[in-house]
């Protein structure tokens, strides 16, 4: 074999050693420190305040989630979760939410009321987190019906 094949082999393998061991930092960190609360938004001075405005139907329909159920797979199917103030999903023991699954993060998502309507948040997790189809990116709102999922887990608000 030429000198110079092995030399790009031996880089080859060098890089995928060092991106094996970020991997395990992350997944290390990500074990250690746990998630964070979201900071209150606050309002930019000099700026006029926002109100806001909601029908009767959606304040009806906000205040009716309080729960969260499982709909796939058919093994969990069923099983429910009372909404508090904040619920974390992931593999992690410590999470309100603990789904031994392949596609599932440690610290995958959490789920917080917040103005009496509930957000979902991703983590950071590998595979992301969908509301209804569409990827979460920061804070999404989620209302009664729809369909949370995280890996290969689907919940839905109740």
């Amino acid at each position: 074999m030429p000198e110079q094949l092995l030399t790009v082999l031996k880089l080859c393998l060098l890089v995928l050693l060092y991106l094996f061991f970020l991997r395990v930092l992350r997944a290390v960190w990500t074990e250690v420190n746990p998630p964070k609360a979201a900071p209150a938004t606050e309002p930019v001075p000099g700026a006029a305040p926002v109100p806001k405005v909601r029908s009767s139907r959606a304040r009806r329909k906000q205040a009716t989630a309080t729960r969260i159920v499982v709909v796939e797979p058919p093994a969990r199917q069923g099983a429910e979760f009372a909404l508090g103030p904040e619920l974390t999903v992931g593999r992690a023991p410590g999470c309100s939410m603990v789904f031994d699954e392949q596609f599932v993060s440690q610290v995958h998502a959490r789920m917080f009321v917040r103005d009496g309507g509930v957000f979902v948040e991703d983590l950071g997790s590998t595979n992301g987190t969908w509301v209804n189809g569409s990827r979460v990116v920061g804070q999404m709102p989620a209302r009664p019906g729809d369909r949370i999922q995280v890996g290969n887990v689907v919940m839905e608000v109740r």
